[in-house]
């Protein structure tokens, strides 16, 4: 009883709250966001690490913000605008994982030539009933095929679990390199398969694939702990028939062991304030045609884990949704270029038509027929729905403390945010936009190097300076 009176006074308290009326003169849009980001890229909120006190602090400001702007709560329909999920977290220990390989040196040191993954389960697996996958070539493997189309990592380890192996091993020496090696448990997914699935370094790969088929021991067992996150969920319903989907991540990587602060601005501050002013806009539009949802994510830093649970607990029909569009990194137009990228054309026939048909902005528009990049609109697509995608690009900021508030172009931002105001009024003349599976959707080489890059930073100091 207490929980529904509690449910009762939060949506009344959200009704009853007056809007806010918002000028939308360019110095207008452009101030705001200024003020929105430079508060969470602030040291404050201590880079917004999923489950952390900097988490809490940055969704309690963008609720605030969900509610000045007038949405809806949407995460907990009609009572909150947070959606709770789990994040598996774990630390690999040194006495309760080994791998062993038959005639060579054994065991293996554990995190420099070997450590399990958040794919594998807990166990002891022995003999050669396992598959080398080579995470350079997803799809090829040295002794057994898996279907040419590996879309994820996940599809891949299911597949070889399939076949009749009973562990996956990695060849992944990325993830190896440092102590660090503990923290990164969780790079590849959530909850574990039903088999052992470990990385090994470049050497360890090099002697297994010189010898197919030898004979191996691997033991996993690693305690387990889970880490609340949230995504927030605010929406405008207009009460029609299809729902526009519009989404950022939030959530960055937190403080480095020296103490400094990754601020995110870029990655993905920009993202988030942007869609808090699209919000506004569309709130205050006259655009009817469509309802929106507007999703701000925890948890794609360490793999997606936001947008993943979003698209397997989605808080509306997905049959109603008309299309997910992305915002991740869109803070840097006219610093690297005037150029904004914009990923998922190819997932439906009538992008091209939307774009063509929207007023020409002052910069230049890359349009890229397939999904790449690893962010939040890949679940999204998996699950049969239209997206596009937009990012500004990357620079030598990314993934560093030196993302600030101050290396961010407002003018620009404010640029692109009137260009996508105006591409959803053209797309919400549209009807619903019908799906298009695009081939090679997935661009792993590309996106490799990123996490690469990603994880050296990771494992680096100079990521600090």
């Amino acid at each position: 009883m207490k929980r529904f009176l509690t449910a009762i006074f939060l949506l009344i308290s959200y009704t009853c709250l007056p809007q806010a009326k918002f000028s939308f003169s360019d110095s207008a849009i452009t101030a705001r966001m200024s003020a929105d980001l430079h508060i969470l890229a602030s040291d404050s909120l201590e880079g917004r690490k999923l489950g952390s006190v900097g988490e809490k602090k940055a969704y309690t400001y963008i609720t605030a913000k969900f509610i000045e702007a007038g949405l809806a709560p949407a995460g907990v329909p009609g009572s909150s605008f947070l959606q709770p999920f789990s994040v598996r977290s774990s630390r690999m220990y040194v006495d309760s994982n080994t791998f062993r390989i038959e005639g060579w040196k054994n065991p293996l040191f554990p995190r420099h030539e070997f450590c399990p993954t958040s794919l594998s389960a807990n166990g002891h697996f022995e003999g050669n009933r396992y598959i080398l996958v080579d995470l350079s070539n997803f799809c090829r493997q040295s002794h057994a095929r898996l279907p040419k189309e590996c879309q994820t990592l996940r599809q891949v380890v299911k597949e070889a679990f399939k076949s009749g192996n009973e562990a996956v091993i990695l060849m992944n020496e990325w993830l190896l390199k440092g102590p660090e090696a503990d923290s990164l448990y969780n790079i590849v997914g959530v909850t574990p398969e039903d088999g052992l699935v470990v990385s090994v370094n470049a050497g360890v790969a090099a002697y297994l694939q010189e010898h197919p088929g030898i004979p191996v021991s691997i033991r996993v067992k690693v305690p387990e702990t889970a880490t609340t996150c949230h995504n927030i969920i605010g929406m405008i319903d207009n009460k029609a028939p299809y729902t526009i989907i519009i989404g950022a991540h939030y959530d960055h990587l937190g403080i480095s062991k020296s103490g400094k602060v990754f601020n995110g601005a870029d990655d993905n501050g920009s993202g988030t304030v942007m869609l808090m002013e699209l919000a506004r806009y569309l709130k205050m539009s006259g655009n009817r045609e469509n309802n929106y949802l507007f999703i701000s994510f925890s948890g794609e830093e360490e793999g997606l884990y936001g947008s993943e649970f979003f698209v397997q607990h989605p808080v509306t029909d997905p049959g109603t949704v008309n299309f997910m569009m992305n915002l991740d990194m869109v803070g840097r137009l006219g610093c690297e270029g005037d150029l904004v990228t914009v990923f998922g054309t190819g997932t439906s026939p009538l992008w091209h038509t939307i774009y063509n048909e929207t007023a020409h902005p002052k910069f230049r528009v890359c349009r890229m027929h397939g999904v790449h990049g690893f962010t939040d609109h890949l679940g999204f697509y998996r699950h049969g729905i239209p997206i596009t995608s937009f990012t500004t690009g990357f620079h030598y900021e990314y993934h560093t403390t030196r993302d600030g508030a101050e290396t961010i172009n407002y003018t620009g931002m404010k640029d692109l945010v009137k260009y996508l105001e105006g591409l959803l009024h053209t797309a919400a003349t549209k009807g619903k936009l019908s799906y298009n599976k695009v081939s090679g959707w997935y661009d792993f080489s590309t996106n490799l190097k990123i996490v690469i890059k990603d994880i050296d930073h990771l494992l680096t100091v100079g990521m600090e300076q």
